[in-house]
């Protein structure tokens, strides 16, 4: 009897599952992963890898990943073939059309934040979205960084325009919120960031860390400030102000407008009350806006910690604000604007894409096009014209992700029809009338396309698939649901090809119209048949590298194409973030005192002080370098080990109630009850506590090894919000602790 030839290859392959974007050396074997080692000559990652990116291995061969749709018979989910799925959808959706035909907002979606690292998806969503009649579209980033994005939008007229710290020859940086050392960076793609410390230090660069928790990346700063989570925005405030008192100025090169209205507005922000809102001294608070100021090249950073509270867009604001007069903004050295090679056309000049519309029951401002999920429960279960009936759920976990989770269960149980893309059983997709399985990591093409502008240098790289999918991508599974909406019956695989085709060519068409663009009068046809794939998503993506500043411009210079970056598997280098780009980005000035904001100070000026009630505390989240959000608790190498799912408590909180490392408490708001474990540790502020995000005691999810925990957000109200975005105030919730017998 003959052995099978064994065929050995080593493929490279960059991680889709964080901002790092780490490359990796990936071993195969007849269509197995052997091994996976950190890609030293990566351009980017250079060596760096995780714990998650060894993972791979086992997320790719886990058998309780799914592999084939199911569809809803009875209370039970069972397993069919792709065409029964799709039939199962185009009856369902048929049988729907008069209700939803009558009621224009009866459709939704909800898209998980693995979407932005897919490609697939992120392409996909131009055509999905309209051809299924969606008007309310929700996401992940209403617990993540919309608020981010909407001081962007308001102060640059770009949600994408979010400034990163020029790490490699910054000298002073003041990290508000933020913990790279274990997230590698958010928003803002750092892998190595232990080692860019290190030579940050090396050259004399002083890191400033403020956080209610003394996190790993903390413990390397040269000064850590604790403080009271939430009061973020009185710290910046008063910063800005002592700026001000120092001599700063909006530089004129900034092309701004409206600075004297905002400066005016903080002038109700005193040292003294900033210092005792936020727990910082007077004079630390002085002596950092004294550093910002002397600093050779500062810059000012924060994350979900100043994202996921009351303020999180006025924050977000603020710290711009600091880069701005500091000159820091679009500064070498400072707060600087990454750029990626994809590119499209620029939208004219036009208002910020901020609260065009209203969410229907409780007014929630529309934030680039999407409603805060805080919306999603109350859409679905309250009844009239616009009632959510129908939910796409793409790459995604709300149940766990998101505030009073359930609320949130109970209301999805509620829909009339409920569709999710996924690779795992979960506390969600257990609830789908069908689940339609997305591809392995390893059987999708990558390239950063969301957060490929927050990188700390500029460079170029893409890996094809390490393997061929076993079922249609996400990209196929899209545009099929697409037709189906649209022609009411499951294509075959020409119509298919087809309406992909038709997709191509109108992108092509719409960069051709561009008067300002390098394809201005090309003849789209001729475009069209010069881009390389021959399917897939890759084809819009070879249109946008060779459209863009570093691309070939379809012959007409010598420049990058997909193809290019296909033969350059370890990534091709181009050069440091460039300074003074924001002649490029701005669509109208510089906006520094737009009217929501100076409302939302006033709001902020307005709010009575809170005395702690007895045995409450201010909860925080928290993150593991083993953990990614909701999922990834499947896999042996991220679950084994001592329990993450802990909650953090200061030694004097604990003292006085006589609380040990060991014991259980109970911690309780209006909203839920959850019983946990303690660790006492002097990493959290006095009257703080902490508690891992993203896990559950569910256990009907189909996953053999599942690693659980109390989840944090059922505790959380879904009222409770920054006002300006919608965003879930995850963070500084105030709970009861009670210690249990």
């Amino acid at each position: 009897m003959n052995n099978p030839i064994q065929t050995i290859a080593t493929k490279k392959h960059i991680c889709s599952l964080c901002e790092a974007g780490c490359g990796l050396n990936i071993s195969t074997c007849n269509g197995d992963v052997l091994a996976i080692s950190a890609n030293q000559d990566d351009v980017f990652s250079t060596g760096h890898m995780c714990p998650k990116g060894v993972s791979l291995k086992e997320l790719h061969a886990d058998p309780d990943r799914l592999r084939k749709p199911l569809i809803r018979d009875g209370n039970a989910l069972r397993e069919v073939e792709w065409q029964e799925a799709f039939e199962f959808i185009r009856n369902r959706l048929s049988a729907l059309k008069p209700q939803t035909k009558k009621n224009k907002s009866a459709t939704a979606i909800y898209i998980g934040n693995p979407a932005i690292h897919k490609i697939d998806i992120l392409f996909s969503l131009s055509t999905l979205i309209p051809s299924m009649g969606i008007s309310q579209i929700y996401s992940s980033g209403s617990v993540d960084i919309l608020p981010k994005q909407l001081a962007s939008e308001l102060m640059f007229g770009n949600d994408m325009a979010i400034p990163v710290p020029d790490i490699l020859n910054c000298d002073y940086l003041l990290m508000l919120g933020a913990n790279p050392i274990v997230s590698n960076g958010s928003l803002w793609m750092v892998p190595k960031f232990r080692d860019k410390l290190r030579a940050f230090h090396k050259r004399g660069g002083q890191l400033v860390v403020v956080d209610p928790r003394k996190s790993e990346t903390a413990k390397l700063a040269n000064e850590h400030h604790f403080i009271r989570p939430g009061t973020d925005v009185w710290l910046l405030g008063a910063i800005v102000n002592e700026l001000l008192l120092l001599g700063c100025e909006v530089p004129k090169s900034y092309n701004s407008q409206n600075s004297e209205v905002l400066f005016q507005a903080l002038q109700g922000i005193t040292l003294k009350e900033a210092s005792s809102y936020t727990g910082i001294s007077e004079q630390a608070i002085q002596k950092i806006a004294k550093d910002l100021l002397s600093a050779k090249h500062a810059a000012v950073y924060g994350r979900v910690g100043t994202t996921l509270q009351v303020f999180g867009t006025l924050t977000s604001f603020l710290i711009e604000v600091v880069n701005v007069i500091t000159g820091n903004l679009d500064s070498k050295g400072g707060a600087m604007f990454a750029e990626q090679i994809f590119a499209k056309p620029k939208e004219p000049t036009q208002a910020a894409q901020y609260n065009r519309f209203q969410s229907r029951v409780s007014g929630y401002p529309e934030v680039i096009g999407q409603f805060p999920v805080a919306a999603l429960p109350e859409e679905i279960e309250t009844e009239g014209p616009g009632q959510i009936k129908v939910l796409f759920c793409l790459a995604g976990n709300p149940v766990v992700s998101h505030p009073d989770s359930d609320r949130v269960e109970a209301a999805l149980s509620s829909l009339d029809f409920f569709v999710c893309v996924d690779i795992y059983h979960n506390e969600t997709t257990k609830l789908a009338d069908v689940i339609l399985p997305g591809t392995s990591p390893f059987e999708s093409g990558h390239y950063d396309m969301f957060i490929g502008a927050n990188g700390y240098k500029n460079t170029a790289r893409y890996s094809p698939p390490v393997f061929e999918s076993t079922g249609p991508d996400e990209w196929l599974v899209n545009l099929t649901l697409a037709y189906i909406a649209i022609n009411d019956r499951v294509p075959d695989d020409v119509e298919l090809l087809e309406f992909e085709n038709n997709i191509v060519a109108q992108t092509v068409a719409y960069y051709c119209a561009d008067p300002k663009g390098s394809l201005f009068n090309r003849d789209s046809a001729e475009i069209t048949q010069m881009i390389g794939p021959p399917r897939g998503p890759e084809r819009l993506l070879d249109v946008g590298i060779r459209y863009g500043r570093w691309g070939d411009h379809f012959g007409q210079k010598e420049g990058l194409t997909l193809q290019k970056l296909i033969d350059e598997p370890n990534g091709i280098e181009l050069g440091a973030i460039r300074s003074h780009r924001l002649p490029e980005i701005l669509k109208r000035p510089l906006d520094l005192g737009p009217e929501v904001i100076l409302r939302d100070i006033k709001r902020m000026l307005n709010q009575k002080t809170q005395v702690r009630a007895e045995n409450t505390y201010q909860l925080i989240s928290r993150r593991n370098i083993v953990t990614n959000n909701s999922w990834l608790r499947n896999l042996p190498m991220l679950t084994q080990g001592r329990d993450l799912v802990v909650l953090e408590m200061n030694p004097s909180d604990a003292a006085g109630q006589v609380i040990r490392s060991g014991d259980k408490v109970r911690l309780s708001t209006h909203v839920a009850t959850l019983e946990v474990v303690v660790v006492v540790t002097k990493v959290v502020a006095q009257g703080v506590i902490s508690l891992p995000f993203g896990f559950s005691e569910d256990t009907k999810m189909f996953q053999r090894i599942g690693k659980k925990g109390v989840n944090y957000n059922r505790l959380l109200s879904a009222e409770r919000v920054d006002a300006l975005s919608g965003t879930s105030a995850l963070n500084g919730i105030e709970v009861l602790l009670e210690k249990m017998d």
